[in-house]
């Protein structure tokens, strides 16, 4: 795996929502994620550490929820 010393930009396929506007993903090599849409000048900065977090999180929380509606299914049938 190559090391990021530079910094890389990339405009998602489809648009955001109601914007109706491409979301540009920057990665910096400080390890860190920036959003903003594009053609606007607001950047959304957060460390990747977080990002991987929140994402596990996110991941964790969907399989107790398929889990708990096995469960229920089971109980019912």
């Amino acid at each position: 795996m190559t090391e990021l010393h530079k910094v890389v930009r990339r405009v998602s396929r489809n648009p955001f929502g109601h914007y109706r506007k491409q979301i540009v993903v920057i990665l910096e090599p400080v390890d860190t994620i920036a959003m903003r849409l594009k053609g606007t000048r607001t950047i959304f900065r957060a460390p990747l550490s977080s990002v991987y977090r929140q994402l596990v999180e996110w991941h964790a929380d969907a399989e107790r929820k398929r889990k708990r509606d096995e469960q229920k299914l089971r109980r019912v049938a």
